[in-house]
């Protein structure tokens, strides 16, 4: 009897074996999600529309800010913040997308090269706007697995700045004269969801988000109706430039709240 329940339990253990063989454990030695994760990841969702708005200044010729250098810069960063992640070790469903997300970006980055076109502007578009999703996406679920409180506002916030460039990336392209029957739908899709998601922090746990960063938050929200304003218009009157100096504002604003909202998570802490 004893030689029958020890076979049984050495035929278990080498079936274990087998199956580790097989499927390996990757969570065995994942490593949770830490706050500079998900601030790296919500750098890489506002870059991503930001670049977009950076390359169709170049192909308008607009040097204000020197678009061409900034779309240098953010490039690397974005680069080095996908390093960072692939070497987090992080359990594998999250890995595996950022090994997706970071197909998607090696596929955007020749495109940021080529010389400025119309054409090569609508088909740059196209493959950042689903880079943008997955990215978001990403983001969501490293404030999940990071387990902290309240890390969700953090993506919540880096949504707002990646819309305000999503917002001046397509009014710039239409004053480049590059045509889309979406336009006007898709600007009011954009300030629905900044709504939202104003209405959302605004009712956030003080907390986790201070009555402080709240006040600033409203004044984003004013530069953002000012943006509406300009985008919505059917004039046929377009300020590139203008576009350009509001979206750099809320962009900054917006990184200066997540600023605090990290120094205020490690008070929390």
């Amino acid at each position: 009897m004893k030689q029958h329940f020890s076979g049984v339990i050495n035929g278990l253990i080498g079936l274990a074996l087998a199956l580790q063989v097989i499927y390996p454990m990757h969570n065995a030695s994942a490593t949770i999600a830490s706050a500079q994760d998900v601030h790296e990841i919500a750098d890489i969702c506002m870059y991503s529309q930001r670049l977009l708005k950076d390359y169709a200044l170049i192909g308008m010729k607009v040097t204000y800010h020197d678009p061409a250098a900034d779309l240098t810069k953010n490039t690397k960063i974005i680069d080095q913040y996908i390093t960072n992640l692939k070497s987090r070790h992080l359990k594998k469903t999250l890995d595996d997308e950022i090994r997706v997300l970071e197909t998607l970006w090696q596929k955007i980055k020749p495109k940021l090269q080529e010389n400025p076109s119309k054409e090569h502007m609508l088909q740059l578009r196209g493959k950042v706007e689903v880079f943008s999703h997955r990215c978001k996406s990403l983001a969501e679920k490293l404030a999940e697995d990071s387990r902290i409180k309240g890390e969700n506002n953090m993506v919540l916030i880096a949504e707002l700045g990646m819309e305000s460039q999503r917002l001046a990336a397509l009014y710039i392209m239409k004053s480049w004269g590059i045509t889309d029957n979406n336009y006007y739908e898709d600007v009011q899709k954009i300030m629905n969801e900044q709504e939202n998601i104003h209405h959302i922090l605004q009712k956030a746990d003080d907390i986790f988000f201070s009555p402080e960063i709240k006040t600033k938050l409203k004044n984003i929200q004013k530069h953002f109706l000012v943006f509406e304003f300009m985008a919505a218009s059917k004039t046929g009157r377009f300020v590139p430039t203008m576009a350009e100096k509001n979206a750099s504002k809320i962009f900054r604003e917006i990184r200066e709240i997540r600023e605090i909202l990290k120094l205020e998570q490690e008070t929390i802490e």
